[in-house]
């Protein structure tokens, strides 16, 4: 763990709760990844999994993660990227992220991303731009 740890140089978010892929749009390259809510009369609800969490990447140019991520590490490589995304970065300034779930190292490359907290039921950011979260807990 201390080796996944030393790479990054900026916050490191984490986060125990389960995240799918909840929409990927080609056309504005934009990922959503979200942990939804739970409702009062679902069995294990508790106040902290009463709102959805949702990860934004925008200017996404590379993605290799699974649909389901159970518990995320996520923050930013800044020392040692990887041969592979080195390109990205030189030439066309993106950055490298780095999601560690269930002892497996995922990657993103993208412009940045923000962490939001809302409640909406079925709406995403995707089918509706002006949106608004509830809170906005993390942005880069």
């Amino acid at each position: 763990m201390k080796l996944f740890q030393s790479h990054f140089n900026i916050m490191k978010k984490i986060y125990k709760r389960q995240f799918k892929i909840w929409g990927y749009t080609v056309s504005h390259s934009f990922l959503i990844l979200r942990s939804p809510m739970k409702y009062k009369d679902v069995v294990g609800f508790s106040e902290e999994e009463s709102h959805n969490i949702d990860i934004e990447f925008f200017a996404v140019a590379y993605l290799d993660i699974p649909n389901i991520l159970s518990g995320i590490e996520l923050g930013e490589v800044k020392d040692n990227i990887p041969e592979k995304f080195k390109r990205y970065v030189k030439e066309h300034k993106y950055k490298v992220f780095e999601i560690k779930s269930e002892q497996n190292i995922y990657h993103i490359v993208a412009g940045g991303y923000s962490i939001g907290k809302n409640t909406w039921d079925i709406e995403d950011r995707i089918s509706n731009m002006h949106l608004k979260h509830d809170e906005i807990l993390f942005s880069i």
